[in-house]
């Protein structure tokens, strides 16, 4: 027999499991607290209970997948040396992730790119964007690129990498074929800014 604390982490991960597929198939604004539960199998009050109301839900989801990733980013930034090894990992462990939480990224997307009521949850992805881009901006500076060229490659490989992931998210077949994507990302950035090498801002 399960512990409650088992059970309840079960409930928890059942609603944030259900809500991801329901929001990323019809948009947050136009799914209801009773087909999360159903779908779930739980009832409201314990929807209620882990989670607050429906943006609670949406909150935890997203702050899953930015926890997971920023373990991630995390892990390559201590372990690889040079800048084309991080960003090759990075992209392999980003299309990794994207595989694993691809009905809420799928959610994110739609906050991103669409409309919708979660004005508190876009601004708090985007803090958390403006963070990661700080902190590549960090990285790649300490492995030899000027601050100029730092900036250029960020947004060059920030370009790059939404399109794969959103590739990702929009075929459901699709699994991409890591090593050689993250070594052509590598190659187009690194070519894109050899031309500023020495440069500052």
């Amino acid at each position: 027999m399960k512990s409650d604390h088992a059970a309840e982490a079960d409930t928890r991960s059942a609603v944030l499991r259900q809500a991801a597929a329901l929001f990323a198939d019809n948009g947050y604004d136009a799914v209801s607290v009773r087909e999360i539960v159903g779908a779930a199998g739980v009832t409201k009050p314990a929807l209620y209970y882990h989670f607050g109301n429906k943006e609670g839900v949406a909150r935890a989801l997203i702050d899953e997948f930015l926890n997971a990733a920023t373990v991630m980013r995390q892990g390559v930034f201590a372990e690889a040396d040079g800048v084309r090894e991080l960003i090759e990992t990075y992209t392999r462990e980003m299309l990794a992730l994207a595989v694993d939480f691809k009905d809420t990224l799928a959610f994110a997307f739609s906050l991103w790119f669409g409309r919708s009521s979660l004005k508190n949850l876009i601004r708090h992805t985007e803090e958390y964007d403006a963070c990661v881009t700080a902190e590549w901006k960090q990285q790649l500076v300490a492995r030899g690129m000027s601050a100029r060229q730092g900036e250029l490659a960020i947004k060059t490989y920030w370009a790059l990498l939404m399109h794969e992931l959103l590739k990702t998210v929009q075929c459901p077949e699709f699994k991409g074929c890591a090593d050689s994507l993250a070594n052509e990302m590598a190659t187009l950035v690194l070519n894109g800014v050899s031309g500023f090498e020495g440069t500052d801002v």
